[in-house]
């Protein structure tokens, strides 16, 4: 497709997955702290030799403008997401674009948009899939996001738009200041939930490879009806986890178990910004953005016929608890549905306020 000086093209060669999986340095390498892609594992999803890539048909396009590469954005239909939830809903990941370019971003989005209706979608989402895309920052511009989370341009709202997308979910950040008030609370919710029989163990305590696969099975089961998420296997989440068995991921994820039957589980990671950030050289990072102060509980879930216990304030209590313990002052709380009540709840239970907002888009077709 070709719109004055701008081209935008499906890539299928290996040079191409890699200046496609290497645009996010032209877009945020010049600011002073973000998240750089894992190149490899991106050029093995769009290579089609990734375990996830089994259940999608993907493919991935660039827009150039005068030979310059000035967006992207992959189509991907999700049959194991449609079979779950019995959609035709088409997902557009991997979305950066530079400032400025309108006219390319619009092509790029209308170019995907019809590749997924020429597969029978009725719909496109940006912006929320399970292991595979995240929402778009709408405000905090420039600051370092939460591990895994956007910080785009704000352009990215006026690209969408314009493209006939509307905003479909909101999602916001807590953070918490570990503070001696807080973590005094915090061990009292773990000794309720004690009494009321619930043990708490760390994946370390439980066993690392078995914590896996409980994490698995209880994150499966408690999502099964959340908005954008679809079953995921032990087979493609093992490798992905067992890597962090060494670490402090190890010591700040827990398991819950009740008459002796795992019912809820965390996974939680400790700063990553000293390892994986790209920092400029000279910047202090804000102690609540990252900077070996700040770690995030990722992910909580607890099986229906085990809530009203207090478990996931318990779980999340002693991973902020451990967070203490290693000299991080404040815990992310990560990623919660605005219309999550029961998330929220246990949120500010925790002394954690709102930090980031995020949204998600939809275009119905």
């Amino acid at each position: 497709m070709c719109a004055q000086s701008v081209r935008v093209e499906q890539i299928s060669t290996r040079e191409r997955f890699e200046d496609f999986a290497r645009f996010p340095f032209e877009v945020y390498g010049g600011r002073d702290a973000w998240w750089p892609p894992d190149i490899h594992n991106e050029i093995e999803l769009l290579a089609g030799r990734s375990l996830i890539a089994a259940h999608l048909d993907l493919s991935p396009f660039c827009a150039w403008r005068d030979n310059k590469l000035v967006a992207r954005v992959s189509a991907v239909v999700n049959y194991r997401y449609n079979e779950h939830w019995n959609e035709k809903l088409g997902q557009l990941i991997h979305f950066e674009a530079l400032p400025g370019e309108d006219e390319a971003a619009g092509a790029l989005l209308e170019t995907a948009v019809n590749w997924l209706a020429k597969r029978g979608m009725t719909g496109a989402r940006s912006g929320f899939a399970a292991f595979l895309d995240y929402p778009y920052a709408i405000d905090n511009y420039g600051e370092l996001p939460s591990f895994l989370l956007r910080g785009n341009p704000d352009c990215y709202h006026r690209y969408f738009k314009n493209a006939h997308f509307m905003t479909e979910k909101g999602q916001v950040d807590y953070t918490a200041p570990l503070t001696p008030p807080t973590l005094a609370r915090y061990r009292q919710m773990i000794e309720a939930a004690r009494q009321r029989g619930v043990v708490i163990r760390s994946w370390r305590e439980y066993g690392f490879l078995a914590a896996i696969d409980v994490w698995t099975d209880v994150t499966n089961s408690a999502f099964a009806r959340h908005w954008g998420w679809n079953p995921v296997s032990r087979e493609e989440v093992r490798p992905m986890l067992l890597p962090l068995a060494g670490t402090l991921v190890s010591d700040l994820s827990m398991i819950a178990v009740f008459e002796e039957q795992p019912v809820g589980a965390v996974f939680s990671v400790p700063d990553l910004s000293g390892t994986l950030a790209r920092v400029r050289s000279g910047v202090r990072l804000k102690p609540e953005r990252g900077g070996g102060t700040r770690g995030a509980l990722i992910n909580i879930g607890v099986l229906e016929m085990a809530r009203g216990r207090g478990i996931g304030r318990a779980m999340a209590a002693r991973s902020f608890l451990t967070m203490a313990q290693h000299r991080m002052a404040f815990a992310g709380y990560t990623l919660v549905l605005d219309d999550n009540w029961p998330s929220r709840r246990t949120a500010e239970s925790l002394g954690a306020k709102v930090s980031a907002n995020f949204v998600s888009y939809r275009r119905d077709f």
